[in-house]
């Protein structure tokens, strides 16, 4: 939460949250509570901000017991609507906000939510349709690949996303960066998601690869600069997806040249692509 100290930026630049696990206030003065306390999850998180909400939120007490002893979740959480998962009209796009930490298995409230909105989107209106979350489903780096919000994620929301044909599904968590080719079910597909990891805004970018060798269905892949992504759309068909490189190199020296694009792709609309025939069976080739 330090940047809402940053008052001057964010009274002028309108943001829109997606809840991280570092937003469950699962440290005390530094240090993860106790296992035998309980938190009141997202509570700065959720009164912070306000986001275009579906109606208040549903929040329990959590008992740390849930948690590792580094105050990540194991299992999904009970914090339903509010500002855990929303969506919003911006011009020729639809965009859907989702909590990688609350339930999103078929028949949960998110779950039925979210299949409520594909289906609502009229592309006549919006043909560009956008998916936010924390944690993303596509990772070529080592870390939190066998976490449960990215490989339930994998399983139950992608086929979605397929079907839907979503444009775009923008993550974080892992703290590097990767752009996917359109992807469905681990096979290039003109008509499937690109999958974006923009974790590298400030942490760190220092994320080990899964595999030397990029899975055929990355694009893009670094793990040692800091940036920041743009997304312009400039009709219902084209749109100019931009990696910005900020800050310091992998050495830890200031850039000389700093502002400068490390990525730029114009991504013609999967909408009207033409449509390749793939298995929602498909397994996911881990190597691990």
């Amino acid at each position: 939460m330090d940047l809402m100290s940053r008052r001057n930026f964010f009274s002028t630049i309108p943001i829109q949250i997606a809840l991280g696990n570092h937003d469950l206030d699962t440290y005390k003065n530094g240090w993860v509570y106790d296992v035998n306390e309980s938190v009141d999850i997202a509570l700065a998180y959720e009164n912070r901000f306000q986001m275009p909400q579906i109606r208040p939120p549903i929040r329990e007490l959590a008992s740390m017991k849930g948690f590792t002893f580094e105050g990540q979740p194991k299992d999904f959480i009970t914090y339903e609507y509010g500002n855990a998962y929303y969506s919003f009209t911006f011009g020729p796009s639809k965009h859907i906000v989702l909590s990688s930490f609350s339930n999103f298995r078929e028949g949960s409230l998110q779950y039925e939510w979210l299949l409520s909105e594909l289906k609502s989107v009229d592309r006549s209106v919006t043909p560009w349709l956008i998916v936010m979350l924390h944690c993303p489903l596509y990772t070529t780096f080592k870390t939190h690949r066998h976490d449960i919000f990215t490989t339930e994620a994998r399983a139950i929301l992608e086929p979605l996303f397929v079907e839907y044909t979503v444009n775009f599904v923008i993550a974080g968590h892992v703290h590097a960066y990767m752009r996917t080719s359109p992807v469905a079910f681990s096979r290039c597909n003109p008509r499937g998601p690109i999958h974006i990891i923009q974790g590298n805004g400030g942490k760190s970018a220092c994320e080990p690869y899964h595999n030397e060798t990029a899975e055929e269905w990355v694009a893009v892949r670094d793990q040692s600069q800091y940036g920041y992504g743009t997304l312009e759309l400039f009709n219902n068909s084209h749109a100019l997806w931009r990696l910005i490189k900020t800050g310091q190199d992998e050495n830890g020296e200031v850039e000389s040249n700093l502002n400068h694009l490390s990525d730029e792709i114009w991504v013609s609309n999967q909408l009207y692509a033409e449509e390749i025939g793939v298995s929602v069976n498909q397994d996911w080739e881990d190597n691990s």
